[in-house]
């Protein structure tokens, strides 16, 4: 199989990126990938104390091979999150033509890398199926096979081609009026969280991008293939994010996550019976204002 190279993002998290990488080394096929680290620089009005911590975030990210061949692209500038994924995934996936995502808060379990390369290389020709996520939400199981498709994106760990990366846009205007006309649609997931940040977007209050390619994905009828069960865990809501609060509480946050997904074919279509399980688990009465709050924070990470 021609592995994908893997893409992480970082910033200021030295502790989190140790984690991160750590985990992701201890992959079945880590030691046979490639992975780009990319890096992003100070804002100007940054403290002795963030310098210090993005100087020894990219020492770790320099300090071992972390997989077959590590590059490490050391950003002189802050882009904030969105730009650099933008720029990055499309340098890395027009490259390759394949890519897997990851950010410097994510704990992969060993089966991770396997899942993702196996999904890619299964529907690298059905272009309906445009993104695959190793993030599964927190749902009560029950006869779930080992993977299934939903038409909704997750950025949680995410993989994609550059079939379907070519037709993202930055073009604000023309998704928001393609959306306007069906937020039904566009609230897939059971909230009104996502319409708000296109509706940011949109103002110009936001600058974001995976609203964007949430948008693409739905207006191409894409499909995403998610695992029964998370093959990752974020570490990520303890305070140390820019935008993300100290909160473990949630129901979303678990670190019972799967050693490895096995991947089989399955009719490209929609599982309307999942879709119905997260509707309803997203716009259930525990999914508080305030955890939406946070998760839509994660999500994007405001301006970071």
């Amino acid at each position: 199989m021609n592995l994908a190279p893997i893409i992480l993002f970082a910033y200021a998290r030295p502790n989190h990126l140790q984690q991160t990488l750590h985990y992701l080394s201890k992959n079945e096929l880590a030691q046979q990938s490639e992975l780009y680290i990319y890096c992003d620089g100070a804002k100007p009005n940054a403290t002795q104390q963030q310098l210090d911590d993005i100087k020894r975030t990219r020492n770790i990210a320099h300090s071992v091979s972390w997989a077959k061949k590590t590059y490490v692209i050391e950003s002189e500038t802050n882009n904030g999150l969105g730009t650099s994924i933008i720029h990055g995934v499309t340098e890395v996936v027009n490259k390759y033509g394949k890519v897997i995502v990851l950010e410097d808060d994510m704990i992969t379990s060993p089966g991770f890398l396997r899942y993702m390369n196996d999904a890619l290389e299964m529907y690298k020709d059905d272009t309906q199926v445009m993104h695959i996520t190793g993030y599964m939400f927190n749902v009560k199981k029950q006869n779930i096979s080992e993977t299934f498709f939903y038409q909704v994106p997750h950025c949680c760990s995410w993989a994609t081609w550059q079939r379907a990366w070519q037709y993202f846009t930055n073009d604000i205007n023309k998704l928001y009026n393609y959306w306007s006309k069906d937020w039904k649609t566009f609230n897939k997931w059971g909230w009104h969280d996502l319409q708000q940040q296109l509706e940011a977007n949109y103002n110009g209050t936001l600058n974001t991008w995976f609203i964007k390619w949430h948008a693409v994905v739905l207006q191409m009828n894409g499909l995403t293939l998610y695992p029964h069960k998370s093959l990752i865990y974020n570490i990520g809501f303890d305070g140390s994010g820019d935008n993300c609060s100290n909160d473990q509480s949630s129901k979303l946050i678990t670190k019972d996550i799967a050693t490895s997904i096995k991947v089989e074919r399955i009719p490209i279509k929609e599982s309307k019976r999942m879709a119905r399980t997260i509707h309803v688990f997203n716009s259930g009465h525990w999914y508080s204002k305030r955890y939406r709050q946070l998760w839509l924070a994660k999500l994007i990470k405001i301006f970071k």
